[in-house]
């Protein structure tokens, strides 16, 4: 099958509406532009409620057929931010994502520049919209990236990341920050079917990212941060059931994540999720604190570019000094598609 890989984009996200418009189709060369608007009244814990929208975006993405099953790609992600405030009338429109590469179809699909890692695509047992984060700890999104993505090969595939640090070199040694943020990211996915509608799916994940500096205004000692994170999910005609586990270290310190999801597809346009994750930080073996999060949702698609869902999630917090913190928060979402 031919797996031409997405696009030259003047707009928003990685995740375009499949109907997005195209406005040319001519000599191999095909550019479709779409988006989202994403509407959603948030309520949160010590703010009020809020009608929020940065994460609509507008997508423009392209592809051009080199042949011999060779094309080359490029994708530009515009995003919005909320309006701060009652003079500001329009929220600042931004590039979240720009990006261009080649893709062969039954090898893969290698691009440059600011996009979302491999890694971002690791976690099996999130169902929400807003409030799950299973892949926190990964690094899933970088400004400067090379990512490769394998065609799939009998239900497996594999990505390699390649993060590109700040290249400032010292002229200015009060801010010298060289090769801050490098690193690379390796992960893997597994797809095999156990029975009739029945799937198991294995995905696995690692990032190592450098940081520090030889700032003379404030040195800061060159460290690693590494994550890696493991899940399997089992699906079953309308039923899901996906497992995650996680860690990250940095030098002494290190966070454990645990999370559970699963999802039931009641309607053919309706599911409802829930979602535990418990978090664990450790500092030099030294448990601080320890968090329980449940999350609860459901969703309805009047049609299928039309999307409106209900969120709500507690988390309880204990710290090792003995305190606790609850966090509840709440959701109303809309997403129109196009």
């Amino acid at each position: 099958m031919k797996k031409t890989l997405v696009a030259v984009a003047v707009a928003a996200l990685a995740a375009t509406s499949a109907n997005a418009a195209v406005v040319y189709n001519q000599d191999g060369t095909k550019v479709e532009v779409g988006g989202q608007l994403r509407l959603l009244l948030a309520k949160d814990k010590h703010e009020r409620a809020d009608l929020k929208y940065g994460s609509s975006r507008i997508v423009a993405k392209a592809t051009h057929d080199l042949g011999d099953g060779f094309s080359a790609l490029a994708n530009i992600e515009v995003r919005f931010d909320d309006v701060a405030n009652e003079k500001q009338k329009d929220g600042n429109a931004y590039v979240k994502r720009i990006y261009a590469g080649f893709a062969k179809d039954g090898v893969g699909q290698i691009t440059f520049g600011r996009q979302l890692t491999n890694l971002d695509d690791v976690g099996v047992s999130d169902y929400t919209y807003d409030l799950g984060n299973v892949n926190g700890l990964l690094t899933t999104e970088v400004n400067k990236d090379i990512r490769f993505r394998s065609a799939d090969f009998a239900g497996f595939q594999f990505g390699l990341d390649y993060f590109f640090g700040n290249p400032y070199n010292g002229d200015e040694a009060t801010q010298n920050r060289y090769n801050d943020k490098s690193g690379f990211g390796v992960s893997a996915f597994y797809t095999t079917e156990l029975a009739a509608d029945t799937k198991l799916n294995l995905e696995a994940g690692y990032s190592q990212v450098k940081h520090g500096n030889t700032s003379t205004t404030a040195p800061e000692g060159p460290y690693k941060e590494k994550a890696y994170l493991v899940g399997v999910e089992l699906a079953s005609g309308p039923f899901a059931l996906g497992v995650d586990y996680s860690e990250q270290k940095i030098v002494d310190e290190k966070e454990k994540r645990l999370g559970v999801g699963v999802k039931y597809q009641y309607l053919d346009n309706a599911k409802v999720y829930a979602q535990y994750r418990f978090a664990k930080e450790l500092s030099e073996g030294e448990t601080v604190s320890k968090a329980n999060r449940f999350v609860l949702g459901t969703d309805y698609k009047l049609t299928k570019n039309v999307i409106t869902y209900v969120e709500g999630s507690t988390e309880n917090t204990k710290y090792a000094s003995g305190t606790t913190e609850r966090d509840n928060k709440f959701r109303v979402g809309l997403r129109v598609l196009f």
